[in-house]
C-alpha cells in the first residue's frame, strides 16, 4: 500500500503537467517571412490572445487543443497545440482584380453603414474586460510602464471605459531629464467610426461609417480574397482639413458587410504639456502647472474585430505614436485585448480627461493577481524593463 502511495504521488503531477502545455511561437508572413503584429490566438472564449508588436505569443493549453490563428488578409490556420512549431506561417490572401465592379463601391458602402448601425443599435449595451498595456520611451530610455484590466462597452467600438486593476511605475523627472506624460493614453483606444445611432447622425460629424463620408473623405477601394473568404477593403482619404480626422482603411467582410478591421492614423491632433516643477510629491505632479508648449502630433493605430461571442465587437487596439519636445524623441505605445467576459472585479468608471496613473496609484497592489494573469506576451524589451522595475520593487502603489 505504501508503495502504491508512493508511485501516485509521483504519477498524478507528471499526469497534471501532461495536461497543460506553454505554447509559444512567432506568427509570420509566408511571404515576406515578417512577424505579423496584433493576430489573433482562439482556443475558446476564456482562453485566447494575440500577437505582440514582434509577432510572438504564448498560451496555455491542452496539447490536444486546437488554436486557430488568424490575421485580417490572411488564410486563417488550425493546428494543435501539440503540433506547433516555432514559427506558424500564414498565406496571404491575393488581390481580385475589377471585381469591385459586381457592385458599385458606393452601394456597397451604404450596406457595410447600414449593418454597422444595426450592430451597434442592437448590441451597444454589451460589455467585455480588457487587458491594458502602455509602455513609453524618451529615445531608447524607457521610462514608464502600465499594465491594467479594463472592462467597456465592445461592439464596433471602445466607450464608457472602467479600471479594475492596475499596476504603474514611472521615472521621476527632474531638472536634468524631461519626459513626456500621458495622465489619459487610454482615451485614444476609443476609436469611434460611426454614430451610436442613426438619429444621431450630423452633417459635420467626420466619422467615415455614416451616410455623410463624402463630405470628409475620398473613398476607393479593393477586394481581396482567397475562395468563399474575401474582403473590402475600404480607404478613406481625408479632405484637406485642420480638425481632428481619420486616414484609414477599414475591410469589411464580402458576404455579412460587418467590419473586420481598421488600420491608418489619426490625424490633427495636440498634445498638451507642462512647465516642470522640482518639489513635488507625485509624478504627475510635475506637469500639473500652467500649458508650456503644444504640439501637433497623430496617432496610428490598428483595430480587429471579433464576432467569437455571437456579435461584431473589439478584439484588439494598438496605438502608436511619437514626437520630440525637451530635444528628445517621445515614443508611447499601447495595446489593449478583450477577454471577453472573464471576470476580473468591479471596476471604478473613467472619464476622459481622468489621470490613469492616479487613480492605479489609489488601489491595493496584488503580485499574485498579475502572476495568474500575464495575458499578452512582452516583446523582449518590454521584458527587460518589466523586469528591471520588478527586481527594484517599484510596482505596487504609487505615491
Amino acid at each position: 500500500m505504501r508503495q502504491l502511495l508512493t508511485l501516485i504521488q509521483i504519477v498524478l503531477p507528471l499526469m497534471a503537467a501532461a495536461q497543460t502545455t506553454s505554447v509559444e511561437a512567432v506568427v509570420i508572413d509566408a511571404q515576406t517571412r515578417q512577424p505579423l503584429p496584433f493576430a489573433s490566438i482562439f482556443v475558446s472564449r476564456t482562453n485566447s490572445t494575440i500577437t505582440n508588436a514582434v509577432g510572438s505569443f504564448h498560451l496555455a493549453c491542452s496539447p490536444t487543443d486546437v488554436l486557430r490563428i488568424s490575421f485580417v488578409g490572411y488564410k486563417t490556420k488550425r493546428i494543435t497545440a501539440g503540433k506547433v512549431s516555432k514559427q506558424i506561417v500564414l498565406e496571404p490572401m491575393t488581390n481580385i482584380l475589377n471585381e469591385v465592379t459586381v457592385m458599385p463601391l458606393k452601394a456597397y458602402l451604404n450596406k457595410a453603414i447600414d449593418e454597422t448601425l444595426r450592430q451597434i443599435g442592437k448590441n451597444h449595451r454589451k460589455k467585455a474586460n480588457f487587458f491594458y498595456r502602455l509602455t513609453a520611451y524618451a529615445d531608447s530610455t524607457c521610462y514608464e510602464f502600465l499594465e491594467a484590466f479594463l472592462e467597456g462597452h465592445s461592439a464596433v467600438w471602445l466607450r464608457n471605459l472602467a479600471l479594475n486593476k492596475g499596476r504603474y511605475v514611472g521615472i521621476q523627472p527632474d531638472s536634468l531629464h524631461y519626459y513626456s506624460f500621458y495622465s489619459n493614453f487610454f482615451v485614444v483606444s476609443q476609436i469611434q467610426v460611426t454614430a451610436l445611432h442613426r438619429s444621431q447622425q450630423r452633417e459635420y460629424d467626420r466619422y467615415p461609417l455614416i451616410k455623410y463620408y463624402e463630405n470628409t473623405y475620398n473613398v476607393s477601394g479593393e477586394w481581396i480574397g482567397d475562395g468563399d473568404d474575401r474582403l473590402l477593403a475600404v480607404h478613406f482619404t481625408p479632405k484637406p482639413t485642420l480638425l481632428s480626422v481619420l486616414d484609414a482603411t477599414l475591410y469589411f467582410d464580402a458576404q455579412t458587410f460587418r467590419l473586420r478591421k481598421m488600420e491608418g492614423r489619426q490625424l490633427n491632433l495636440k498634445v498638451r504639456h507642462y512647465k516642470y516643477r522640482q518639489k513635488v510629491k507625485t509624478l504627475t505632479e510635475a506637469f500639473e502647472t500652467v500649458h508650456d508648449e503644444k504640439i501637433n502630433t497623430e496617432f496610428h493605430f490598428t483595430v480587429t474585430m471579433t464576432e467569437d461571442r455571437g456579435f461584431l465587437e473589439v478584439e484588439s487596439v494598438a496605438i502608436d505614436e511619437e514626437h520630440e519636445i525637451f530635444g528628445r524623441k517621445i515614443h508611447t505605445n499601447s495595446v489593449l485585448f478583450n477577454i471577453g467576459d472573464r471576470l476580473i472585479g468591479k471596476g471604478k468608471k473613467l472619464k476622459h480627461n481622468d489621470n490613469l496613473q492616479n487613480v492605479i496609484g489609489e488601489m491595493d497592489y496584488d503580485p499574485q493577481f498579475w502572476k495568474d494573469n500575464d495575458i499578452v506576451l512582452r516583446t523582449p524589451i518590454e521584458e527587460d524593463v518589466f523586469q528591471l522595475f520588478e527586481s527594484k520593487k517599484l510596482f505596487g502603489v504609487f505615491k
